[in-house]
């Protein structure tokens, strides 16, 4: 990687402050390698935690590995999509891979890599067809106790943005870069924190076309919404400022009427008044 020297020393200074607490590291466990091929393929374009509850999903889905061989890369994304993105290309790479391994060995399983020595198993995996630096790393580290640290597409865009790597270097210059400055007593734990800092910022949730359908109906709904109770609202105070002053007018027109009655009503009594009094005045005449 370009610039080795000086990211190496940016990497010192910045690892503590990448560290989590976590208890003392017991014994290691190393994981199944086809177990951990299928997490690591499920896990290229996404974060660990997303990759495990694929892999959950999988368990759930599915019978075993074998099945999850067979099936077609539609079925597979259907059951992954929601946690790993673009999940057709993943499920075509997994099934590849798991073929891959079912044409070499005869039987779904990895497990003849223990009885080899770590460079052969390394060569053997990367001659997989379907496997990346990431995977091969990953399945390295995890299942057979070797030095490596794997980078994947979200730690190296995690590393990049942390001015920790160079901004042109990819996975693998990135791999071979840490693994020289990071002791194979260390790669572990360093694979766990570097795996958080990459969670703690996760790229955006992979939406299904179920979900994305659901969201834009509900975000089309939000937008129209205020539209229509805005345009109600002016109607409303239309209507309401049509009726003010139709009853204004009609008040108005009470008002006047009952004016005119009224004074109707009073000259009306005074013209009688005048004839009864004249009738009177005649009556006393004779």
């Amino acid at each position: 990687m370009r610039q080795g020297t000086q990211y190496a020393k940016k990497l010192k200074k910045a690892y503590p402050k990448l560290k989590r607490p976590r208890p003392p590291e017991a014994e290691f466990e190393p994981t199944d390698p086809v177990e951990q091929l299928i997490l690591a393929v499920l896990g290229q374009e996404t974060t660990l935690s997303r990759a495990r509850k694929a892999l959950q999903r999988v368990n759930e889905e599915m019978v075993d590995y074998n099945e999850l061989r067979v099936s077609s890369p539609a079925e597979i994304a259907q059951v992954i999509e929601d946690y790993v993105p673009r999940a057709v290309s993943r499920a075509k790479v997994l099934t590849r891979a798991l073929n891959a391994v079912f044409a070499n060995e005869c039987t779904l399983s990895l497990n003849s890599l223990k009885s080899q020595g770590l460079r052969d198993a390394k060569h053997y995996l990367e001659r997989l067809d379907g496997t990346t630096p990431y995977v091969v790393a990953s399945v390295m580290l995890w299942s057979l106790g070797g030095h490596a640290i794997p980078v994947s597409d979200v730690t190296l865009e995690f590393l990049s943005k942390q001015d920790l790597v160079h901004p042109a270097a990819d996975c693998a210059e990135v791999q071979s870069f840490l693994e020289r400055h990071v002791s194979a007593a260390e790669a572990r734990a360093f694979s766990l924190d570097l795996e958080a800092g990459a969670a703690s910022r996760p790229p955006a949730l992979p939406t299904s076309k179920k979900a994305k359908v659901a969201k834009s109906a509900r975000t089309t709904t939000k937008k129209s919404k205020p539209r229509t109770t805005g345009a109600k609202k002016k109607a409303k105070s239309k209507a309401k400022t049509k009726t003010k002053a139709k009853t204004k007018a009609k008040t108005k027109a009470k008002t006047k009427a009952k004016t005119k009655t009224k004074t109707k009503a009073k000259k009306k009594p005074k013209a009688k008044t005048g004839k009864r009094t004249t009738k009177k005045t005649q009556k006393g005449k004779r």
